[in-house]
């Protein structure tokens, strides 16, 4: 999807603006609506908002093992400090393992192939229309018909 405006661009040699600061510190639970508990380097705990770009439900499951590296922004003392970046230590690795998407649809978009493989396992969906399934045993199932259909169907 393409924005509908163009992003300003700025020189290297240009200062950032001055009015708010960088908050280093490490979070250290989730709460609810969007906001995590965040304590800086100083000690101070704090609610900071959580942005929708990052993930929560890995943010609570990492603060749940181990404090969570994050810079946070505050641009001035009439507002609540916003989360801007979290890292990942070597406690939050198993978290990396698994991924799991749940939306209402997912899309994925390429100019010439989108391919899933798993071991020896593969699916691949090319530009040109034809879809590849390869693996040791292909089950197929359905609750009503079954149905394969085709300009010529092949079976061995």
């Amino acid at each position: 999807m393409r924005s509908a405006h163009k992003l300003k661009t700025v020189p290297a040699s240009a200062e950032l603006p001055r009015e708010g600061r960088y908050l280093e510190g490490h979070v250290l639970a989730l709460r609810g609506s969007g906001r995590a508990r965040f304590r800086d380097q100083a000690g101070t705990s704090l609610e900071v908002r959580v942005p929708r770009s990052v993930d929560q439900r890995w943010l609570a499951a990492a603060a749940a093992l181990a404090p969570v590296p994050a810079i946070a922004l505050g641009f001035d003392s009439a507002s609540t400090p916003v989360l801007a970046y979290v890292f990942s230590t070597p406690e939050h690795e198993a978290l990396d393992e698994h991924v799991r998407i749940e939306a209402k649809t997912i899309e994925l978009a390429a100019s010439e192939s989108v391919q899933i493989r798993t071991g020896r396992s593969i699916v691949t969906v090319s530009a040109d229309g034809e879809i590849r399934v390869r693996g040791k045993n292909i089950t197929s199932r359905a609750s009503n018909l079954n149905r394969l259909r085709g300009g010529a169907v092949r079976i061995n």
